[in-house]
């Protein structure tokens, strides 16, 4: 009988807690999705999930994740600075369901539970009461880009890092204990894994709080130093290898920096601020968009509930905390500014001056850091609101959002959309009930929660920016579908002895869902593309939705160039009729190409080019079982320019990241391997380290002496770094 009554109380203090009640909300908020009614669209699909699964799948095969073979002819994955290839706590949970596009759903669905977690704790050292920390951690999580861009699951995972390591840092600031530095280390480092620019704005944010802390510090400031410094330690030891690997490889791709005119366009909209006042002013969650900006980036609705609590009593916020709150605006403000790209000069200033931002193509990811800020400043509201019924409202946010109701206002009017009033009058419903509920029920917690639930459930979840069907991505489902008829055409036809790459266009799920199935394309959907492979083959990062749209490069006119031969596409795929191709079903049409060259050549004649490319005339019209481009000045060792050895393949063993071949040459023979080259690869044979060469613009040559040897590529994060960095540094 105690020990029950024991179990009852343990219960009841259990569900007293604001842990509990945050579990129980992220569970109301995130079931469709968990029940696999939903899967996050876009990006998510196309992107992230199957970078993720190849290297869950690779690593369950105990084999390395570095390279991936089955995109753009084959690339360094382990460079991408957005595969996560390096996140433990994405890959692995994804090693109990590698290919389940549902539970990789679940896994980043987890880490915003456990990032809900932490803004709890860092709520309550703020001093906040439970359901000011429960709004805090609402608003941190779900509201604005939080919720709009689940899609980005890289910048969704680093940001999932922001409230530990904030919490780290601000503890460890006011209470000097070693452990906190520890924590805030390796948050910051988790966070660093995927370099983003909501990472990079992270960093940013951490070092001047950082220096403020060091400057503020009254006493025990060499302490804290080192505290800081041991924080920056841990973080850089975690993500090293990432950033090691990515900068070692940018300056051979399309994105080592990028100019202002390039990274203007991914600014927010003006028209965008409107969605501060309403998450559906514009229709872009529920009803046909007419958003005047990207629906998921220029998103900054972080509900109604928040926006009416912070009008109502902002001003005894900024009475009773004016740093805080100063600071809190003064965040959210420059986010916002910084979002709105070239229409302040804030962006293009900082574009000009600041080391690094050039790496980055969108100024509306820095509203990632208008969220938290918004999360503190209405929690912090709705704490005096518990604590007093008068009104003390910041008449300077009262006055733009004011301006901001005539701006909106006039916008739906001039458009003839008018239901965009309604949404409006459906926030401010919200708002206001909030307030009333606060200033006159005695008990206000669950009215209050329940009016942000409604909010968050009608305006931020389960809507056109981050839903979608979770069965029409699936390449296996027992749909009719292009993806799914391609996916039965190219499973069909894999072989072991080789690629038989695939060119898409319009069929999305397959984009990169191919590489889940360990189908082959020499495309995919990656804006960081090997600058020498886009230029020769002309398929952009983004997916092309026609054939027609594919831009014509020198080396590949048409579907009969050569170099589609060496690359190895078999076939073209796509969900309309284009020329030359066939219906496979009514869902799929394709042209096949039965020129494809083997994986492995043996040329005996060496061709030079002077440029970094070979000449596309003669390029096109060379024989390529017979004759190899080498780059002018390329070691070939052993092998003469004429009349080099004949080489026969005896045994061959191919993995994502390493080859084994066994050869027998009667004289030194060229070995010329049909994947694409990058740095990283290494070559030996019979284990002995040789040179591997840059063949026919793209591809792998070696230069193997007479006899019978083994011969291994290898990619090498090692080399990538040895490589890469060499050349970045000019040596």
């Amino acid at each position: 009988m105690i020990s029950t009554t024991a179990a009852t109380s343990r219960w009841t203090r259990l569900r007293q807690t604001p842990g509990f009640a945050w579990s129980a909300l992220w569970l109301v908020l995130c079931l469709p999705w968990l029940l696999g009614i939903w899967t996050i669209p876009f990006d998510a699909v196309q992107q992230f999930f199957p970078a993720v699964s190849f290297t869950a799948q690779q690593l369950l095969q105990l084999d390395l994740p570095w390279w991936n073979p089955y995109l753009h002819g084959g690339y360094p994955q382990l460079a991408d600075p957005q595969m996560m290839t390096l996140q433990p706590t994405v890959v692995l949970p994804m090693l109990l369901a590698p290919t389940s596009l549902h539970w990789f759903t679940v896994v980043i669905l987890l880490h915003v539970l456990v990032a809900g977690m932490g803004a709890l704790k860092l709520a309550a050292t703020q001093g906040l009461q439970r359901l000011p920390q429960l709004m805090f951690a609402l608003v941190f999580l779900f509201g604005g880009v939080a919720a709009a861009r689940l899609q980005h699951t890289p910048m969704i995972v680093s940001y999932c890092m922001l409230p530990w390591l904030w919490l780290g840092l601000s503890r460890l600031r006011h209470t000097g204990r070693w452990h906190y530095a520890l924590l805030a280390g390796i948050a910051g480092g988790l966070c660093a894994l995927q370099l983003t620019q909501v990472t990079y704005l992270i960093v940013l944010a951490c070092g001047l709080y950082s220096v403020g802390a060091l400057v503020a510090a009254d006493r025990q400031r060499v302490r804290l130093f080192l505290q800081l410094a041991v924080v920056g330690a841990v973080a850089a030891l975690i993500s090293a290898p990432q950033w090691l690997s990515t900068f070692a490889w940018l300056a051979q791709t399309n994105r080592d920096g990028v100019t202002l005119d390039t990274a203007l366009p991914g600014a927010i909209q003006w028209q965008s601020l409107a969605t501060l006042l309403s998450g559906n002013i514009f229709s872009q969650g529920r009803g046909d968009s007419w958003a005047f900006g990207d629906i998921t980036t220029d998103y900054l609705y972080v509900g109604a509930v928040p926006l009416a609590v912070w009008l109502a009593w902002g001003g005894e916020v900024i009475r009773r905390t004016p740093t805080q709150a100063r600071v809190a605006l003064a965040v959210f403000v420059f986010a916002v500014l910084f979002a709105l790209g070239g229409a302040t000069p804030v962006f293009p200033l900082l574009f000009e001056w600041l080391p690094g931002l050039d790496l980055f193509r969108r100024p509306s990811d820095a509203l990632f850091l208008a969220v938290p800020a918004a999360a503190w400043l209405g929690a912090s509201a709705l704490q005096v609101a518990l604590a007093q019924h008068g009104l003390r409202p910041h008449w300077p946010s009262v006055l733009v959002t004011g301006l901001l109701a005539v701006a909106s206002g006039w916008l739906i009017v001039s458009t003839g959309r008018l239901p965009g009033f309604a949404w409006i009058a459906l926030s401010a419903v919200l708002g206001t009930l909030a307030v009333h509920q606060l200033r006159r029920h005695r008990a206000p917690a669950r009215w209050v929660l329940g009016l942000i639930l409604i909010d968050l459930l009608v305006f931020n979840v389960s809507t056109s920016f981050n839903a979608r069907s979770a069965t029409r991505p699936v390449l296996t489902a027992s749909r009719a579908g292009a993806a799914q008829s391609a996916y039965q055409l190219l499973s069909a036809q894999r072989t072991a002895s080789g690629p038989q790459r695939a060119l898409v266009f319009g069929i999305g799920p397959l984009t990169n869902g191919a590489a889940v199935h360990a189908l082959p394309l020499a495309n995919g959907y990656n804006p960081l593309l090997d600058a020498r492979y886009l230029r020769m083959v002309g398929m952009p990062g983004d997916p092309l939705e026609n054939v027609q749209d594919k831009p014509d490069t020198p080396w590949t006119g048409d579907f009969n160039a050569p170099l589609y031969d060496l690359l190895g596409v078999r076939w073209v795929l796509a969900p309309g009729a284009f020329p030359g191709s066939r219906a496979h079903d009514d869902q799929l049409q394709y042209l096949r190409r039965d020129s494809v060259l083997p994986r492995l050549l043996n040329p005996r004649q060496v061709r030079w080019h002077e440029e970094d490319l070979p000449p596309a005339a003669a390029f096109n019209e060379t024989d390529f079982g017979a004759a190899l481009w080498l780059p002018q000045g390329a070691q070939r060792g052993l092998c003469p320019e004429a009349a080099s050895g004949v080489l026969q393949v005896l045994q061959q063993h191919h993995a994502a990241s390493t080859m084994t071949v066994r050869v027998h040459a009667d004289a030194p023979a060229w070995l010329v391997v049909n994947d694409v080259i990058a740095p990283g690869w290494r070559a030996e044979i019979n284990g002995e380290a040789t040179d591997v060469l840059r063949a026919n613009g793209l591809f792998r040559a070696v230069c193997v002496p007479a006899g019978t040897h083994e011969v291994t590529l290898r990619f090498s994060p090692l080399q990538l770094w040895r490589e890469g960095l060499a050349a970045r540094l000019g040596r």
